[in-house]
């Protein structure tokens, strides 16, 4: 049993964590609602704006809950990996259509790179959520290009979901190789949803191996979500 799979889960802190994060989307939220108001018959592309503000926080706050669920159940053993074999490009393809919405709103576009021989075997379910939490982050700091792509190692495959805006803190990269000051509320960002993915990479396992997250900065500045499947 892997470290991150025997280690008990503080919900009382993961509670708090929850509350923080959606307490400040709800801030925005509410705020940016009032500014829509105001705007009243403002230009469209304002209007858009403001709407692609309340469609990212509203999907901020919808993500704790689903994270939260989905931790208790993991700590109640409620939740397992189903593992299938899943044919990349397709996959890829379903996360691009499921946030073309959120990309179109945020005005960037999301490009694929995948071999078209590609192979994985996860719980096309739970990383499609991991994939969710790195795209919707991705969306809120990039610039102009969020790219998702997957290489095959011998060990099994590497998922990237890079941006092209100012990278990840240091501090944020540090502290996701520990599992438990993930959840903190040093920065204003609990990081409940790195919390979250850790754990559901964790759960694939395959020869010794488990999977993985990583977090780092391009060479070119942006950051890279960095999600190794056995």
């Amino acid at each position: 049993m892997s470290q991150l799979e025997s280690q008990n889960i503080d919900f009382s802190m993961l509670l708090a964590s929850a509350a923080h994060d959606m307490k400040n989307s709800l801030s925005m939220f509410l705020a940016t609602l009032d500014r829509l108001d105001e705007v009243g018959q403002g230009s469209g592309a304002e209007i858009s704006s403001y709407c692609s503000l309340l469609r990212g926080e509203a999907s901020r706050i919808n993500n704790d809950l689903i994270y939260l669920l989905s931790l208790y159940r993991l700590q109640n053993k409620q939740l397992v990996a189903t593992i299938d074999e899943v044919y990349l490009p397709d996959f890829l393809e379903e996360q691009r259509l499921r946030h073309q919405v959120l990309i179109r709103a945020a005005g960037v576009s999301l490009n694929i790179k995948v071999n078209d021989d590609v192979f994985g075997y996860f719980d096309a379910e739970l990383i499609s959520g991991v994939l969710n939490n790195a795209i919707v982050n991705a969306a809120k700091y990039t610039h102009n290009v969020i790219t998702m792509s997957v290489r095959q190692e011998q060990q099994g495959i590497v998922i990237d979901v890079e941006d092209d805006g100012e990278g990840f803190p240091a501090t944020m990269i540090h502290e996701n190789n520990d599992y438990q000051r993930g959840v903190s509320f040093k920065s204003g960002s609990t990081n409940l949803g790195l919390f979250f993915c850790n754990h559901i990479a964790a759960l694939h396992s395959s020869g010794g191996r488990q999977g993985q997250v990583e977090l780092l900065n391009s060479e070119a500045g942006g950051g890279i979500f960095r999600l190794r499947l056995p």
